[in-house]
Protein backbone atom coordinates (compact mmCIF):
# COMPACT_ATOMS: atom_id res chain seq x y z
CA UNK A 1 0.00 0.00 0.00
CA UNK A 2 2.65 2.44 -0.89
CA UNK A 3 6.10 3.09 0.30
CA UNK A 4 7.04 2.25 3.87
CA UNK A 5 8.61 5.30 5.46
CA UNK A 6 11.39 4.33 7.86
CA UNK A 7 12.08 7.92 8.79
CA UNK A 8 10.67 11.21 7.61
CA UNK A 9 13.60 11.94 5.27
CA UNK A 10 14.41 10.24 1.98
CA UNK A 11 17.91 9.51 0.71
CA UNK A 12 18.36 13.17 -0.36
CA UNK A 13 17.66 14.54 3.10
CA UNK A 14 14.24 16.02 2.25
CA UNK A 15 11.07 15.16 4.09
CA UNK A 16 8.03 14.07 2.09
CA UNK A 17 6.38 17.39 2.93
CA UNK A 18 9.35 19.40 1.69
CA UNK A 19 9.54 17.38 -1.54
CA UNK A 20 5.82 18.01 -2.12
CA UNK A 21 6.31 21.75 -1.51
CA UNK A 22 9.27 21.91 -3.91
CA UNK A 23 7.37 19.93 -6.57
CA UNK A 24 4.37 22.27 -6.23
CA UNK A 25 6.61 25.33 -6.63
CA UNK A 26 8.26 23.85 -9.73
CA UNK A 27 4.86 23.17 -11.30
CA UNK A 28 3.65 26.71 -10.51
CA UNK A 29 6.87 28.18 -11.90
CA UNK A 30 6.57 26.08 -15.08
CA UNK A 31 2.93 27.14 -15.53
CA UNK A 32 3.92 30.78 -15.04
CA UNK A 33 6.55 30.50 -17.80
CA UNK A 34 4.00 28.90 -20.15
CA UNK A 35 1.45 31.66 -19.44
CA UNK A 36 4.09 34.33 -20.10
CA UNK A 37 5.09 32.63 -23.36
CA UNK A 38 1.46 32.54 -24.53
CA UNK A 39 0.98 36.20 -23.54
CA UNK A 40 4.21 37.08 -25.39
CA UNK A 41 3.02 35.36 -28.58
CA UNK A 42 -0.44 36.96 -28.45
CA UNK A 43 1.06 40.36 -27.65
CA UNK A 44 3.45 40.15 -30.59
CA UNK A 45 0.68 39.05 -32.97
CA UNK A 46 -1.44 41.99 -31.77
CA UNK A 47 1.44 44.47 -32.18
CA UNK A 48 2.27 43.19 -35.67
CA UNK A 49 -1.40 43.54 -36.64
CA UNK A 50 -1.61 47.09 -35.29
CA UNK A 51 1.68 48.01 -36.99
CA UNK A 52 0.64 46.61 -40.38
CA UNK A 53 -2.81 48.23 -40.23
CA UNK A 54 -1.90 51.71 -38.98
CA UNK A 55 1.76 52.38 -39.83
CA UNK A 56 3.01 49.83 -42.36
CA UNK A 57 5.94 51.97 -43.52
CA UNK A 58 7.71 51.91 -40.14
CA UNK A 59 8.14 48.45 -38.62
CA UNK A 60 8.20 49.49 -34.97
CA UNK A 61 6.89 46.13 -33.71
CA UNK A 62 10.47 44.80 -33.94
CA UNK A 63 11.51 46.70 -30.81
CA UNK A 64 8.94 45.26 -28.40
CA UNK A 65 9.49 41.76 -29.81
CA UNK A 66 13.12 41.82 -28.70
CA UNK A 67 12.53 43.98 -25.62
CA UNK A 68 9.91 41.61 -24.25
CA UNK A 69 12.06 38.65 -25.27
CA UNK A 70 14.61 39.81 -22.69
CA UNK A 71 12.00 39.58 -19.94
CA UNK A 72 10.73 36.22 -21.18
CA UNK A 73 14.24 34.76 -21.27
CA UNK A 74 15.03 36.03 -17.77
CA UNK A 75 11.79 34.44 -16.56
CA UNK A 76 12.66 31.16 -18.28
CA UNK A 77 16.17 31.30 -16.82
CA UNK A 78 14.74 31.79 -13.33
CA UNK A 79 12.62 28.67 -13.80
CA UNK A 80 15.51 26.58 -15.13
CA UNK A 81 17.87 27.73 -12.37
CA UNK A 82 15.24 26.88 -9.73
CA UNK A 83 14.26 23.57 -11.33
CA UNK A 84 17.89 22.43 -11.63
CA UNK A 85 18.67 23.57 -8.08
CA UNK A 86 21.60 25.74 -9.14
CA UNK A 87 23.62 26.74 -6.11
CA UNK A 88 25.40 28.90 -4.88
CA UNK A 89 23.83 32.29 -5.50
CA UNK A 90 27.06 33.45 -7.17
CA UNK A 91 26.61 30.79 -9.86
CA UNK A 92 23.04 31.96 -10.40
CA UNK A 93 24.28 35.55 -10.76
CA UNK A 94 26.75 34.50 -13.46
CA UNK A 95 24.01 32.63 -15.34
CA UNK A 96 21.59 35.58 -15.18
CA UNK A 97 24.33 37.98 -16.31
CA UNK A 98 25.14 35.79 -19.31
CA UNK A 99 21.48 35.53 -20.35
CA UNK A 100 20.96 39.29 -19.93
CA UNK A 101 24.16 39.96 -21.90
CA UNK A 102 23.03 37.80 -24.82
CA UNK A 103 19.49 39.12 -25.13
CA UNK A 104 20.13 42.80 -24.37
CA UNK A 105 22.92 42.84 -26.93
CA UNK A 106 20.64 41.08 -29.41
CA UNK A 107 18.15 43.93 -28.92
CA UNK A 108 20.90 46.53 -29.37
CA UNK A 109 22.06 44.77 -32.55
CA UNK A 110 18.50 44.82 -33.93
CA UNK A 111 18.10 48.52 -33.08
CA UNK A 112 21.47 49.34 -34.65
CA UNK A 113 20.73 47.32 -37.79
CA UNK A 114 17.21 48.68 -38.22
CA UNK A 115 18.16 52.31 -37.71
CA UNK A 116 21.11 51.90 -40.09
CA UNK A 117 18.78 50.38 -42.69
CA UNK A 118 16.53 53.45 -42.42
CA UNK A 119 19.50 55.78 -42.84
CA UNK A 120 21.14 54.12 -45.87
CA UNK A 121 22.46 56.82 -48.15
CA UNK A 122 22.35 59.48 -45.43
CA UNK A 123 25.36 58.37 -43.42
CA UNK A 124 27.88 55.50 -43.39
CA UNK A 125 27.17 52.37 -41.34
CA UNK A 126 28.09 52.84 -37.68
CA UNK A 127 28.16 49.71 -35.48
CA UNK A 128 27.64 51.41 -32.11
CA UNK A 129 26.18 48.25 -30.54
CA UNK A 130 29.72 46.80 -30.46
CA UNK A 131 30.69 49.18 -27.63
CA UNK A 132 28.33 47.65 -25.06
CA UNK A 133 29.08 44.16 -26.45
CA UNK A 134 32.79 44.71 -25.81
CA UNK A 135 32.71 46.56 -22.47
CA UNK A 136 29.92 44.47 -20.95
CA UNK A 137 31.71 41.37 -22.26
CA UNK A 138 34.90 42.39 -20.46
CA UNK A 139 32.92 42.96 -17.25
CA UNK A 140 31.20 39.59 -17.70
CA UNK A 141 34.55 37.83 -18.11
CA UNK A 142 35.84 39.54 -14.94
CA UNK A 143 32.66 38.47 -13.12
CA UNK A 144 33.19 34.86 -14.24
CA UNK A 145 36.86 34.90 -13.18
CA UNK A 146 35.86 36.25 -9.75
CA UNK A 147 33.22 33.52 -9.50
CA UNK A 148 35.78 30.83 -10.37
CA UNK A 149 38.32 32.30 -7.97
CA UNK A 150 36.11 32.66 -4.93
CA UNK A 151 33.33 30.13 -5.33
CA UNK A 152 35.00 27.22 -7.10
CA UNK A 153 35.14 24.46 -4.49
CA UNK A 154 38.30 22.44 -3.86
CA UNK A 155 39.06 19.61 -1.46
CA UNK A 156 40.14 20.96 1.89
CA UNK A 157 42.43 19.35 4.49
CA UNK A 158 39.66 17.34 6.14
CA UNK A 159 38.49 16.00 2.78
CA UNK A 160 35.44 18.26 2.52
CA UNK A 161 34.83 20.58 -0.39
CA UNK A 162 35.14 24.29 0.42
CA UNK A 163 35.30 27.35 -1.76
CA UNK A 164 38.10 29.87 -1.43
CA UNK A 165 35.56 32.22 0.19
CA UNK A 166 34.62 29.55 2.78
CA UNK A 167 38.31 28.90 3.51
CA UNK A 168 38.95 32.65 3.94
CA UNK A 169 36.00 32.89 6.34
CA UNK A 170 37.29 29.92 8.35
CA UNK A 171 40.77 31.48 8.50
CA UNK A 172 39.34 34.83 9.66
CA UNK A 173 37.20 33.12 12.31
CA UNK A 174 40.31 31.26 13.52
CA UNK A 175 42.18 34.59 13.86
CA UNK A 176 39.26 36.12 15.75
CA UNK A 177 39.11 33.16 18.14
CA UNK A 178 42.86 33.49 18.83
CA UNK A 179 42.49 37.21 19.61
CA UNK A 180 39.56 36.69 21.96
CA UNK A 181 41.30 33.84 23.84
Amino acid sequence: MGRIIVNEFDENGFSEENLRRIAALKIKFRLSVKIHLIAYIFGIVLLISINVLFSPLILWFIYPIFGWLIGLMMHLTAYIVYAKGVYPIAKRAVIFNIVAYIFVNLLLFVINSYTDALLIGIKPRYLWFLYPVFFWGVALIIHYIVYLGFYNKKLYEEGERQSRMDRAIEKEMHKMRKKSA
